[in-house]
This record gives C-alpha cells, sequence and structure tokens, in this order.
C-alpha cells in the first residue's frame, strides 16, 4: 500500500531573506536584487523582507528605500556582535517568517539560526559558510566554469530552488528600479567616468590616466561627465568640467540609463549601469572579482592586467597603511589621487583604454 502524496505547501506570505553580511558595499547590495528578483518570481503576493545588518541598513538606507527589491528591511546584529540581547529581540521578529532564504554570504545566520528562530521552511546553498545544516531545502550548485561559482550559477541554483524558470545570462539582472527625471541635456555620445570607489584597499586607475583619457576623448565625445561622492569632489573638480559629486542615487540612474558608456573602477556605479543596461567599460586592479558577474553583465569589458597576485580576496576593512599581500608589495589603502597606485593599475595604458572606448561609443569616428 502507497501511501499519498503530501499535500503542497501553501505559498508563503511572509519570507526573509537572510543576508547577514561582512562590511559589504553598496555595489553587493545591487547584485542582492538578483536574489530577491528571483523570490519575488516565485512568491508574488508574499511580503519579502531583506534582513541585513544594522550598519549597513543605516549607511545605504537611500538605496533600501528606492532602488531594493525588497518589501521591507529589517536589522539583525551587526557581523561580529554576539550581544544575547540584541539576539533575542531579532529572533522574536525573525519569528514572523514563514520561509528564509538564506544569502550564500550570510555569516553565522543560516538555517540553523532559523530553525531555533521557529522558521518551517529554510532554503539556502549547501556551500560555504551557510551549509546544509538546518535547512528544509539545499541549493546545489553545478560545477562552476571558472573554478568557483559567479553570479550565475548562484541565481539559477536559487531559481531551480524556487520553482522557476531560470534565466538566460542575459536576462539574470534585474532592472535597477529607479524613477525616471529630467536631466539637463547632454550632447551625445556621453560618456561617464567614475573614477573614485571606497578608499579602504585601492583599486582605482590613476586619476592623471583619466585626465589623459578625458583630453583625448575631447574630440569624438559629446560630453564626458564625472562622478564620484562628496569626499571625491576636490578630486573630480582636477578633472575638468561637468562633475556631479554626491548626486542622489535616483539621479545617478537616470543619468546612466542615459549615458552610452561608463568607464570606471570596480565599484557600484558600473553594477547600476549594468542594471539599467548602459555598457561599461571596468579597470580591475586587485580586486579578482570580474568572473563573478562576467557572463551576467552582457555589456561589460573588463582590462585587466590578470597579474597571478591579483586573486587576492576579501582583506580586511580599517587595516590602515601598508603594503599589499603581493608579488609587486603594492600600497595597501587608497591614499589620494597623486599615489600610490598598484601596479596592476598603472600599467593598465591610457591608449588600451582609449582605443577600448572608441570601440564602445555610437558614432563613427577617427581612430588612430
Amino acid at each position: 500500500m502507497t501511501s499519498a502524496p503530501a499535500p503542497p505547501q501553501p505559498p508563503p506570505k511572509r519570507v526573509g531573506v537572510f543576508a547577514r553580511l561582512r562590511e559589504p558595499g553598496l555595489g553587493d547590495l545591487v547584485q542582492r536584487n538578483i536574489f530577491l528578483a528571483l523570490t519575488r518570481s516565485a512568491f508574488p503576493d508574499a511580503e519579502i523582507t531583506h534582513v541585513l545588518p544594522r550598519t549597513t541598513v543605516e549607511r545605504f538606507g537611500e538605496f533600501l528605500a528606492r532602488h531594493s527589491r525588497a518589501t521591507e528591511v529589517l536589522c539583525c546584529p551587526d557581523y561580529g556582535n554576539d550581544d544575547t540581547a540584541a539576539w533575542t529581540a531579532f529572533a522574536e521578529q525573525a519569528a514572523q517568517f514563514d520561509l528564509c532564504i538564506v544569502d550564500p554570504d550570510s555569516h553565522d545566520l543560516g538555517g540553523v539560526q532559523a530553525a531555533s528562530f521557529g522558521i518551517a521552511r529554510r532554503i539556502g546553498f549547501a556551500l560555504g559558510r551557510t551549509g546544509p545544516q538546518g535547512l528544509t531545502t539545499a541549493i546545489r550548485i553545478p560545477r562552476p566554469l571558472f573554478g568557483a561559482p559567479d553570479l550565475f550559477d548562484f541565481a539559477t541554483g536559487l531559481a531551480a530552488a524556487l520553482g522557476v524558470p531560470a534565466s538566460g545570462y542575459a536576462d539574470t539582472v534585474p532592472p535597477f528600479p529607479f524613477t525616471p527625471e529630467p536631466l539637463p541635456g547632454l550632447a551625445r555620445p556621453t560618456i561617464v567616468f567614475h573614477p573614485g570607489g571606497a578608499p579602504h584597499w585601492n583599486r582605482r586607475w590613476p586619476l592623471a590616466h583619466y585626465i589623459e583619457l578625458g583630453q583625448r576623448l575631447r574630440d569624438v565625445a559629446g560630453t564626458v561627465v564625472w562622478v564620484g561622492s562628496p569626499q571625491e569632489a576636490s578630486e573630480l573638480q582636477r578633472a575638468g568640467t561637468h562633475v556631479i559629486a554626491g548626486a542622489d542615487l535616483n539621479s545617478l540612474a537616470n543619468l546612466l540609463a542615459q549615458a552610452d558608456l561608463l568607464v570606471g573602477s570596480d565599484s557600484a556605479p558600473a553594477h547600476i549601469a549594468a542594471a539599467v543596461g548602459t555598457p561599461t567599460i571596468v579597470l580591475y586592479g586587485p580586486t579578482f572579482t570580474e568572473f563573478m558577474w562576467a557572463r551576467v553583465y552582457p555589456n561589460h569589458q573588463g582590462i585587466n592586467r590578470r597579474y597571478r597576485c591579483q586573486q587576492i580576496r576579501n582583506l580586511q576593512l580599517g587595516a590602515g597603511p601598508g603594503v599589499m599581500p603581493c608579488e609587486h608589495q603594492c600600497h595597501y589603502a587608497y591614499s589620494g589621487a597623486d599615489g600610490p597606485y598598484p601596479k596592476c593599475l598603472t600599467d593598465i595604458t591610457v591608449d588600451e583604454v582609449y582605443h577600448a572606448v572608441l570601440k564602445r561609443i555610437p558614432v563613427e569616428v577617427p581612430r588612430d
């Protein structure tokens, strides 16, 4: 006598996406829209809550309020905070979820913790820090193409676990949520330069190289717009006109959506540009991260020396002055526009980037 199949589980009303990330950047959160969009596709009527560390929520409140694909945000204790009272208060709030999905980079907030909160359904990646323990559904990832899983691998695995169709490479990244707004008229082709980025370790192409590139492009570009944070305003002013320092994310998204090309560092504007469909040229230094999105950013081009020592990952924030653990003993933190810069970045020539730009802008221009 065979037993009757188990009745289908009702769709969850409240879904928590657990992401206790360790010192994330804005670009990391932009990429999390991939997971949130897949979750929304699986559960169109559910409230989807992005669970993030408190300092992350405070730092990136503008993004989470207007540009995240989550319905709500819930603060969990920061990474390294083991205060019992903080965890007890968080557990009471997390117990509301019918289902949790664990981000692959979530630290000490996974299936085991979700089970202790009383969350009945727990989905997570069966690798790395999350592991299979405590999960009711383990997300399996096939053998990676690049030796480590990339965004396409993670998205495909999550889609299978959620029971929704997997996207092709070009459709993995959902459109970036933003509100259209008028911008001053910019002559085309419009090229956006983003020479900045987080200063905790140096991933910037030298500012002098950007300035030289901008000068060489004057006869072929309609407008070159320089963008960066308010802290970078004085450096950007050295570059010339059309400087936008500290624009809100909605204005930045509008600018990038109307631009023809972004040339910049491995930083958040490159991820936003990809999510609004704008071509990008990114100049890679010590970060060995291009493989993560090479397949899912169809309009992306990376320029990278690929030195062996560029496979350095997850350096500590706040490490202070010093050198990188690389064979060239490059200076660790970004100290200013006049350098020093890592060898893997200074060795990328202006001529190389100039010719890459000429191939990407949508006009016929003279090529020397």
